[in-house]
């Protein structure tokens, strides 16, 4: 089928049928070219005024929307039944917020953990990248795509990278990070209040030096309050970043 024949819901149900039904907006805005034109003045407006007014499409996150039609075929996380369970759960749904997040912020996002699932989906569907960027040396690299989340601005670097810690293993996510100091980024280890004072003496190791003042802690609750904020609003608290 040409591509200007579909209509711009039409390609967006097309972009959500090559998801698996659910997509976040900064995907739709990628993909979308692949069934038609972007014609208009303002056609990423467009885009967003048809997924938020059609009711071919509900919206299932931040900036996040599925096909109405088949909210039924996303998938269902039962209620963890262990306290490994239940931790599991928790990192993978900070790491969804924090996708949701930064998609909206602008940036591109990439998790490795593509098959994890937050608020019924994947996290594949939430991030904008399917394949880690290449943006340094190999060796550099196989280390870096190994943290949790990670921002990419529009020349394809990382500018921010979240480590979440729930079980407290900090020194692994701090070496990440040490990885790519040289780097401009922003580091965030993301784990729970009471891990503050265990993280306080770990990054203060000499080992850590060169980003002891680049890297902050954040707790989960801070994450879920910014995410639920942001859900709202469709906006981002600067206090978190500061």
């Amino acid at each position: 089928m040409k591509r200007d024949i579909l209509t711009y819901p039409e390609a967006i149900e097309r972009v959500l049928l090559n998801n698996n039904y659910v997509a976040s907006l900064r995907k739709i805005y990628k993909e979308i070219v692949k069934y038609r034109s972007l014609t208009g003045q303002t056609p990423l407006k467009t885009i967003r005024e048809r997924v938020q007014r059609d009711q071919r499409f509900t919206r299932v996150g931040l900036g996040v929307y599925a096909l109405t039609e088949y909210l039924d075929k996303l998938p269902y996380l039962p209620k963890p039944k262990t306290v490994v369970e239940e931790k599991e759960q928790t990192h993978y749904s900070i790491q969804g917020m924090l996708l949701e997040i930064g998609n909206m912020e602008g940036f591109d996002t990439y998790s490795l953990n593509k098959n994890a699932i937050f608020d019924n989906k994947p996290l594949a569907q939430i991030m904008t990248l399917s394949k880690f960027p290449n943006f340094t040396y190999p060796n550099i690299i196989h280390s870096v795509k190994f943290i949790d989340v990670l921002w990419f601005n529009e020349r394809g670097f990382p500018k921010f990278a979240f480590e979440v810690e729930i079980t407290p293993q900090f020194r692994n996510s701090l070496l990440k990070f040490s990885d790519i100091c040289d780097f401009n980024i922003s580091f965030y280890l993301i784990s729970e209040t009471t891990q503050q004072n265990k993280y306080n003496r770990e990054i203060s190791r000499s080992v850590f030096r060169g980003i002891e003042g680049r890297c902050l802690f954040r707790t989960c609750n801070q994450v879920r309050d910014m995410y639920l904020k942001s859900f709202e609003k469709q906006e981002v608290s600067e206090k978190f970043f500061q």
